[in-house]
């Protein structure tokens, strides 16, 4: 596998009837298809990604099955290549709204944000979704240690667990996140212009109280989500509520790691101890959210762990009780063209052939999205 692409769809024939469908049976529509490339490589050096049959096994000696309420657990530690670095337990906010009454499809996107991460804001819009309300959900973060000295001094990834900010004055509001608007393209000089302005900053400051009291719901696969992610840190710890059933398990995925060998097997047999673990807690029709995204170790070579953990966490627990029910592709705003961009002179720049070059093989697609994987406890 040389590049696996993605490739989102937008009205398709069939859409006016699957907005219908999907609100009515709870499901989201699948708005993306796969583009493979593949290259044909000796027989000597085909290896189909497999794990042993041992790894999938449950082996409680990992340490994993800990009643955690909040703060670290160092209890998962592969050979100090994978650990958990945050596992907290909160309640889930109430939604205004029936969540499953949004018309949502499997490709999702998310603004730029200066203070919270990209999985932070896929962990926010996956518990807006998919949690329940009067339950408990638990966050799960896993940190990608590095076998030598990194940019961190304890040679790991940063977590994905971010405190709210001490001044919440000081973290940038959601229409300076969403990137700027239509309204500031209106002409200053004229008195519409300005009473255009101050009208549609009156309503967004209007519709950001409301979303903070949760009162409206701002759920979408195109949603901002600053307002609800900063909900999700003020619920309190499921310590207020022990007795609420754990209907959500969320794992975010790795941003901003090189994956080496080293690490993709130990990370593989983490979440599949996670998936053990949730089968085990969650209660009847709980899910299971798991993030991952492709990545290319050290020679270049592509791992689909998309595909690869869906198999793991199949192999482990089987159909009977974890059954895939969502396949979601996330994306940050800003990698796809868009429809109205103007191809000008100035801007073109002339397409080359690298096919049979000789540097061909160090020439390779960013990888920018990720993958969500959701299953459904059945019994």
């Amino acid at each position: 596998l040389d590049e696996l692409v993605v490739k989102r769809q937008r009205y398709c024939q069939a859409f006016g009837l699957g907005t219908y469908l999907c609100a009515q049976f709870d499901f989201l529509m699948f708005t993306h298809e796969f583009i493979a490339s593949l290259r044909k490589v000796p027989k000597l050096s085909i290896d189909r990604m497999v794990l042993d049959d041992s790894q999938y096994v449950e082996d409680s000696a990992l340490g994993f099955h800990r009643d955690m309420i909040g703060g670290s657990c160092r209890g998962l530690d592969l050979h100090s290549v994978i650990r958990v670095g945050q596992r907290v337990l909160r309640q889930v906010p109430p939604s205004p709204i029936n969540r499953k009454s949004v018309v949502m499809g499997s490709v999702w996107t998310f603004e730029r944000h200066a203070v919270h991460s990209f999985p932070q804001l896929c962990m926010s819009r996956m518990v807006e979704r998919f949690g329940r309300d009067f339950s408990n959900w638990e966050q799960v973060d896993l940190e990608l240690v590095h076998l030598q000295a990194a940019s961190n001094d304890d040679g790991c990834c940063e977590s994905m667990h971010v405190d709210e900010p001490d001044n919440p004055d000081d973290e940038p509001s959601m229409s300076d996140s969403e990137g700027g608007s239509d309204v500031e393209n209106l002409d200053n000089g004229t008195h519409a212009g300005e009473y255009e302005r101050e009208r549609q900053r009156q309503i967004q400051e209007n519709r950001e109280q409301l979303l903070n009291l949760g009162l409206v719901s701002a759920l979408g696969e195109d949603s901002n989500d600053i307002a609800h992610y900063r909900k999700l840190l003020s619920m309190p710890s499921a310590g207020h509520a022990p007795d609420l059933p754990l209907a959500l398990v969320v794992v975010p995925h790795i941003s901003g790691c090189l994956f080496t060998l080293a690490h993709i097997a130990k990370y593989r047999r983490a979440l599949v101890q996670i998936t053990h673990d949730a089968g085990h807690r969650l209660s009847p029709s709980g899910m299971l959210v798991l993030g991952v995204q492709d990545v290319r170790d050290e020679s270049g070579k592509v791992w689909p762990l998309g595909m690869l953990v869906l198999e793991d966490v199949q192999k482990a627990v089987g159909h009977i009780r974890l059954r895939l029910k969502e396949f979601i592709v996330v994306v940050e705003n800003g990698h796809a063209r868009k429809r109205d961009d103007v191809l000008s002179r100035d801007s073109f720049s002339e397409e080359k052939c690298i096919v049979g070059n000789a540097d061909y093989s160090g020439v390779h697609l960013p990888i920018v999205h990720a993958y969500y994987l959701v299953f459904m406890k059945l019994k």
